[in-house]
């Protein structure tokens, strides 16, 4: 299963509540990298299919397709500041080859 923090889950909700109350669940999706071994991630409001496996995480909506489950299974979604000034969202997958876990 997906996390989402609490970050993650506050941005997206802004952002849907920006774009008119968007209705449809956010997709997420992953691609390997063409540039080097690990993943690409996406993200995008869309229209679910029978493909799709469907989650409401933190009160946000969540579509998965289904071929995409296990490379998604644990990983976490969080939106975090970058370098003092931007903020952007980061995937942190433990199925991904190059994903580093943090040490404490």
């Amino acid at each position: 299963m997906i996390k989402l923090t609490e970050d993650a889950a506050k941005q997206i909700t802004a952002q849907i509540k920006a774009s008119s109350g968007e209705t449809d669940p956010l997709r997420i999706s992953v691609t390997k990298h063409t540039k080097h071994k690990g993943f690409q991630y996406l993200m995008g409001f869309d229209k679910q299919t029978e493909n799709d496996s469907l989650y409401e995480i933190r009160g946000v909506k969540i579509i998965v397709h289904n071929d995409l489950l296990d490379i998604t299974n644990g990983m976490e979604v969080d939106f975090v500041e970058v370098d003092g000034e931007d903020n952007q969202f980061i995937f942190k997958n433990p199925n991904d080859p190059t994903y580093k876990a943090p040490t404490e």
